[in-house]
This record gives structure tokens, sequence and C-alpha cells, in this order.
């Protein structure tokens, strides 16, 4: 036990520790007062100043509580805004040593050690170190009946995280046994993890799933540029769900280089071509045959430079594949000389969202929020391009619409949408999205609605998906939907002095899976909500929002190109 609790102690350095006082010290007199933090994600309208100086000030009375119950819930406060301060581009030390405080409250208290396996997943991005600590709680506090609940998540964390962190240990290893690496860079997400799902999801007895559609994704989507020669993507849809093995072939006897899927018990529309000519993005054409009675073959002809990025979407299920060429990506960068913004008005066509009163329509309010917003930001920086993913009422698939971000390479992706809810209590208001995953019910219910399934498959799922965006991608991402928030409730009170500040907050929304830049998704208003759908019939409301969107915009670019300098 002294070894343990040194060894706590040690970690906890950074907080003041000192002795075997880290793990039990004695009763601290209190505090005149305890800090107070802000809930939930209103701490991301702080700035960094601000966020600084809380936590120095939460960190004293962690110290000085330590042992208690009010430092375990200190420590767990110290861990939120540690977090902030990094997701919004500050130093790294905070979580170190908000690390070090929840380690040593960890051994007193199950909520504080699953904070840490959290802290180490979503924002270290420690697999192993966080499924280390999720096990460890489990057997640390698996008699103690007030710990049910989160013995229960913590198992459940462990679970996932061992799947993952594993498959993804397995599938590294045979992708450098293969040689892959030496061609093009891979990054597939969820690795044998996806196929741990997927096989939960069939049946016994299940007959296999049916290959509907190869569809590739890449161009301009109003005609003005053909297939991206950077990047394309390609989509293959299914009935049901299909088990596959990945696989390379080298370039061999007048063969260029294959990268291939072999499908297990998978029938072929009989629409589905035998080859898909493709062309861009370092991918020649894609093919689809059956190898025998139990295996079908896509085979993608890729050039030797070319990378590709694999993950899925469920409901219904699509594998999908980002091709991208990397010597014209590298060089296409080096000689850009101007930013591109893709602004993406939600839904669409057959798929009109969600309804106001009297036929008030999601996806024609988005639209319009969109024009509005490219033409302030054109008028305000001529030098920006601005593409909308669709500038009429059709329907985008929405892997459609990051990969048309994808292959125009935005600088950012912003999608439009408004927010719905029929209940009476609601108190409506704007909100800022981002891909994370999440424990909010209510965020849960909205990614659900917008991705078309239901909520069970969304909280499956986020940890797998969540992890295709990379660490600074989140931080950017943050920041961007934290000045599009701020400016676009700003803009709206305006007109509205009692809209409701909903905050940034983070969800598994499909629409925003894949994006290779920054990217979030605003809730504008609530459609639902008899006076923000009043509102949002007149010209003044709308120039007000898409005022405020365009502002959030800029204010995030301009603060970009400084921080280049």
């Amino acid at each position: 036990m002294r070894s343990l609790r040194a060894f706590l102690c040690i970690a906890a350095l950074a907080i003041g520790c000192e002795g075997e006082r880290a793990v039990a010290p004695a009763p601290a007199p209190e505090l005149a007062e305890l800090p107070t933090v802000p809930v939930g994600d209103q701490l991301y309208a702080l700035d960094q100043d601000e966020l600084g100086a809380l936590f120095d000030q939460v960190r004293l009375a962690c110290e000085h509580h330590a042992g208690t119950a009010d430092g375990a819930r200190l420590a767990r406060e110290l861990a939120r805004i540690a977090t902030a301060i990094v997701r919004l581009g500050g130093a790294a030390s905070y979580v170190e040593r908000a690390r070090g405080a929840l380690r040593v409250a960890a051994e007193l208290d199950c909520e504080v050690a699953l904070d840490l396996a959290r802290l180490e997943a979503r924002v270290g991005h420690d697999l192993a170190a966080a499924h280390a600590v999720a096990s460890a709680l489990v057997k640390r506090f698996a008699d103690e009946p007030a710990a049910t609940s989160c013995v229960r998540e913590g198992r459940r964390m462990a679970s996932v995280l061992e799947r993952h962190s594993a498959a993804e240990a397995r599938q590294a290893a045979a992708e450098r046994s293969a040689g892959d690496h030496a061609h093009g860079s891979i990054e597939v997400v969820g690795g044998a993890a996806v196929q741990s799902w997927a096989a939960g999801q069939q049946r016994a007895g299940d007959p296999g799933s049916r290959l509907e559609e190869v569809v590739v994704y890449g161009a301009d989507p109003h005609g003005e540029l053909p297939l991206s020669d950077r990047e394309v993507r390609v989509v293959l849809r299914f009935e049901g769900v299909a088990i596959y093995r990945r696989g390379t072939l080298p370039a061999k006897g007048g063969l260029p280089r294959r990268v291939f899927l072999d499908l297990d018990r998978v029938a072929l529309a009989r629409s589905l071509p035998s080859a898909v000519e493709v062309g861009g993005g370092g991918l020649q054409r894609v093919r689809i045959f059956t190898l025998d009675d139990e295996t079908t073959r896509v085979s993608f002809d890729v050039g030797a430079s070319t990378g590709y990025r694999l993950f899925f979407l469920s409901d219904p299920y699509r594998v999908v594949m980002d091709f991208r060429d990397q010597g014209r990506a590298a060089a296409a960068t080096a000689a850009r000389t101007g930013l591109t913004v893709v602004l993406d008005p939600g839904h669409g066509g057959e798929q009109p969202g969600a309804k106001g009163p009297d036929g008030l329509k999601e996806s024609s309010v988005a639209l319009a929020l969109a024009r509005r917003v490219r033409a302030r930001l054109l008028r305000k920086r001529p030098d920006v391009r601005v593409v909308l993913t669709r500038d009429e009422d059709r329907f985008l698939t929405l892997e459609e619409r990051t990969a048309i971000a994808n292959g125009v390479d935005a600088d950012l992706f912003l999608s439009i949408h408004l927010n719905a809810s029929h209940s009476a209590e609601d108190k409506g208001g704007v909100s800022t999205f981002v891909l994370d995953t999440t424990n909010d019910e209510a965020a849960l219910r909205l990614a659900a609605r917008e991705n078309g399934t239901d909520a069970a498959g969304v909280t499956q799922l986020q940890f797998i998906l969540a992890s295709l965006y990379r660490a600074d991608q989140v931080d950017h991402s943050l920041s961007l939907a934290g000045d599009v928030q701020r400016a676009t409730l700003r803009a709206g009170r305006q007109i509205l002095p009692n809209l409701y500040d909903r905050g940034v907050k983070r969800a598994l929304f499909y629409v925003l899976v894949g994006a290779r830049m920054p990217a979030a998704l605003v809730e504008a208003s609530f459609i639902t909500r008899p006076e923000e759908a009043a509102a949002l019939r007149t010209d003044e409301y709308r120039d007000a929002l898409a005022e405020g969107i365009a502002s959030g915009v800029l204010r995030y670019l301009d603060r970009q190109k400084n921080a280049s300098k």
C-alpha cells in the first residue's frame, strides 16, 4: 500500500501533494467559498485567460480539500476545465495537472475514476491507458452498492476500448507486415472493432446481405469543376450488414496496385455494374466480381502514391472509402493562395427535415440562410471562395456533403440546420455542434434525427466513428463552433432578445464524419417554437442570423491567419 500511495503522490506532484497525504490527508479547514465552474458547454464561452485563471482557482481548492467529497468533485471540475483549455488551443500541461488530481481522487470515488478514463481516451487519445483505468475501477468499486451505475458504465467503456485498441493494434501490425505503408498512407477507423460490431448486427442464420450500389463522390456539386484530382470518395451501400476483409496487391503483370475488400456472403444487385471508371484522387476504377460461392471482391485500382481512409455508417449500412493522391494533394496545398469555405444547407429534396407551423420546412430555411451567409462572406472577404453543397432544393446524402468539402480542399465545413422539439418546456434557441462522443440524451436524440437512425445506434457507434477526428481537428472545430455560436446568438438576439443560448455541444452527426478540415453544425433556431418560427419567416431575422454565422466564420478564419504568422 505504501508503494501505491507513493506512486499516486508522484503522479500528483503538479497539484502540490506531499508524502502519503496524497491519498487520505487529514481534513482541511473549509475555504470560505468553493469555486463555481460554468455548467455544461457554457465553459467554452470563456477565453483562454479566463479558463487559466479558473483552473488555478479550482486547483488550489482541490488541493485544500484533497481526500474529501468536495475534493473529488473539484478534481472532476479540474478535468473539465483542462479539456476546454486544450481543445481551445491551450497548453497540454493543464491536462497533466488535471490527470494528477484525478488519479489521487480516483482511489476514493468511482465517478472520478470514470472521468479519468474519459480524459485519457478523449483528450489524451491513449486508449490503452483509458482501458486500464476503466478496468481498474470495475475491480475497485464492484462491491460498492452506491457505485453500481458507475461500475456498469466502466465495464461498458472497458469493453469498447478493449475491442477498439486491440483491434487497431492487430490491424496496424497486419498492414506493416504487408508493406502497404511503403505506397501510401492508410487510416482505418475502428478496424476489426467495426467487424466486431457488424458481426453483432447479424442474426444467427442470416443469409447475408446485398451490395446495392457503388457511388463515387468528389466533383463540385454544380458542375463547375471536374472530379477532384486530389481526393474522391467511394460509398458501398448495402442491404443488411456486410463482413469484409481488407487487403492489397502490388502492381504486377500490367495490373496496377490494388486495394480490395472481400465481402462474406454478399449478393450483388442486378443493376450493379462490373466496373466503375473513376479517374480522380489516385483511383482509376472500381471492379466488382465474385471470387467463389462465399466471397465477393470489390477491387480498387490505385496509383503508387495513393492513400486511403476507410470507415462506415449505419442505417443503411455503408462502407466509405476516401482515396487521396498524396502527391497531387501536397502540390495543390503548396500552390494555393486563398481560402475555401464550404457551407452545407441541411436536408433538401425528398428529405425536408423538420417542419414548423404552416408548412415551414427546415431544408428551405437552411438554404436561404446559406445563400445569405455566402453573400456576406463574399462581400466582406472577396479573397475567400465559398462553395454550397447544394444551391437548390435537391437531395444529397450525408456522405456526399463532406466528400464535396474534401474534394475542393476546404479550410472549413459548416452545416446549417434548424432544431425541432414539440415539448412545451423546451426553451428553443441556438446551438452549435462538433463531432465527438457524448452522454447528453438531447444531443443523442438530435443526432439520431439528423442521421436518420436511432439514439441506440448512435450510442453504439460513437466511440468508433468519433475517433476519425484527429486531436488538432477537434480543437479547431471547437474553436470554429465557439465563434459561430457566439456571433449567431448575438445577432439573433437583436431580433429576439430572449433567444436562448444552448451552447457548444458534442454529438455524432454523420454529416461531420469524414471531414478532413475543421467542421461544425449550427442549429440556428427552433423551427417548431412559435416565436422563432414566426421570426424565421421574416427577411429581418434571416438576415440577422446570416450576419451572425458569417461573422463567426470570419472571426475564426482571421484568428487562424494571425496564428500562422
